[in-house]
């Protein structure tokens, strides 16, 4: 296997169930893939300005595709992002809100995540897991700027019900519960998978040498991009029946050990 280009998702994936992972594994690991040309990218939901504070230093050098791939960002600069239009976004938001009002929609722009004042103190706090930059908001009408996504966490996880009562936007949106807590919403060409083969293209990397680590239902598109395909030991059935390995999970360094063995093969 020529391994060119690593991609994981965060959550559930590269991150533990405390949102942390093992730092000094990855610096070695991130030195040997350095050595041989690898180019290591990650692949989340979360803003890409997250993404950086939670690596602290290590993303030098990585690709952030963040913001539920409606985002790259490379060393912090953006070099590719895809919206779509507010006004078909706030036409969204009012049937969510008319499906369940205890649920949270983040709606995020490329200046900031945009939240209710309203909302309870501990959906506060999950918002702030993912997102750096966040703007609380007293009527989503307040966004003038166009969208790069919608997403909703529903702390009852009715995710999968909810995502049957909006089909009728799959038309001109992209639209995948991930888990039973969460929805995604991005501009109808924007998945993970497509997302990567732009960055490949730009960078000259093939799918066959392309490795992708997932657990979620958003992963089966990433997959679609990816010469191999691993599903952590925590994944989700249906990716896992994707997969060509299982690897470790999350909370057992499942990406680094993966890699590292597959390094050690081609040693």
């Amino acid at each position: 296997m020529n391994l060119q280009f690593v991609v994981t998702d965060m959550d559930g994936t590269f991150l533990d169930s405390h949102s942390a992972f093992d730092r000094e594994a990855f610096r070695r690991l991130k030195v040997r893939c350095e050595e041989k040309g690898i180019r290591f990218v990650f692949c989340t939901g979360k803003q890409c300005d997250r993404v950086a504070r939670i690596l602290n230093g290590l993303e030098k050098d990585t690709y952030i595709v963040g913001d539920s791939a409606t985002r790259i960002q490379y060393n912090g600069d953006n070099i590719w992002s895809q919206t779509f239009e507010r006004e078909l976004g706030l036409s969204l938001i009012q049937r969510l809100q008319q499906i369940d009002l205890a649920q949270t929609i983040i709606v995020c722009t490329e200046k900031s995540a945009y939240v209710l004042n309203h909302i309870h103190e501990s959906e506060r706090q999950i918002v702030h897991g993912s997102y750096e930059t966040v703007t609380y908001i007293n009527h989503f009408d307040e966004i003038k700027e166009s969208l790069l996504k919608v997403t909703v966490h529903d702390p009852k996880e009715q995710c999968f019900e909810h995502v049957e009562k909006i089909k009728d936007f799959e038309e001109q949106l992209y639209i995948v519960a991930s888990e039973a807590a969460w929805i995604d919403i991005t501009a109808k060409d924007v998945d993970k998978g497509k997302t990567i083969q732009r960055l490949q293209q730009l960078l000259g990397c093939s799918q066959a040498s392309t490795i992708a680590f997932g657990d979620g239902l958003n992963d089966v598109e990433l997959f679609n991009a990816a010469g191999v395909k691993v599903a952590m030991d925590n994944a989700y059935p249906e990716l896992k029946r994707k997969a060509d390995l299982i690897a470790k999970d999350h909370n057992h360094n499942g990406v680094i050990h993966t890699l590292n063995v597959l390094l050690d093969l081609e040693a």
